[in-house]
């Protein structure tokens, strides 16, 4: 069984309060991946003269690419 299905079997056993406490520590997780992804690819584009609109959605396509079906 892979990490991921262990994650989501222990997952399905969590009572209420323990999935919304653990939805807040992933949010708290994810907020710091974002962020040093932002700081990375912001440096990278600075060098190539983007504006902040075009970094962020260069950064929102890369991150969510992955989540579509």
């Amino acid at each position: 069984m892979s990490s991921i299905a262990e994650i989501i079997k222990a997952v399905e056993r969590l009572g209420p309060e323990e999935f919304l406490m653990l939805r807040t520590a992933l949010d708290r997780v994810e907020e710091g991946l974002w962020e040093r992804e932002l700081v990375q690819v912001t440096a990278k584009h600075r060098k190539e003269n983007l504006t902040d609109a075009q970094i962020d959605q260069q950064v929102l396509k890369r991150r969510y690419k992955g989540r579509r079906p």
